[in-house]
């Protein structure tokens, strides 16, 4: 299947964030420190699990990313009907409900209504990715099962 423009152009950006998102993990601490509020504590004054709690996400995120890069390369590069497929919306989903866990989590000791939207929306984009999973593994079985008939 040809790309399209828009989704050459959303691969790109998806490529650059991961680039930009690796460099940026050594410099985390003074970024979070940069655009916190003034009474927050600095990154490094907060507790040990707070900090790997931070970087787990931060790291969920770019592997989300880089899953989605996969997804993209495969759809592309022939049939889209692939158990591969399937396993990646899979992964993703369950990503994003360990994002939705971490904030939930965060979101006792610490709330706020920012957390509490970021989980939601974790939530349900875990539950549409893996709606989507499904969706896909049906129709993997449809197209084998028309295979067979052809």
């Amino acid at each position: 299947m040809k790309k399209s423009f828009i989704a050459k152009i959303v691969e790109i950006i998806l490529i650059i964030i991961l680039i930009v998102g690796c460099i940026s993990l050594i410099f985390v601490p003074e970024l979070y420190d940069m655009f916190k509020y003034t009474n927050v504590k600095t990154f490094m004054n907060q507790t040990l699990i707070y900090r790997i709690a931070f970087y787990s996400c931060y790291v969920i995120g770019l592997y989300i990313i880089y899953k989605m890069i996969k997804l993209f390369n495969i759809v592309y590069e022939g049939s889209p009907f692939k158990k591969e497929l399937e396993n990646i919306l899979k992964i993703i989903a369950v990503m994003f409900m360990v994002l939705f866990s971490i904030v939930i989590i965060k979101s006792i000791f610490i709330p706020n209504l920012l957390s509490f939207a970021v989980a939601i929306i974790c939530f349900i984009a875990s539950l549409s990715f893996y709606v989507l999973a499904e969706v896909i593994k049906s129709a993997i079985k449809y197209k084998n099962e028309v295979d067979f008939t052809v």
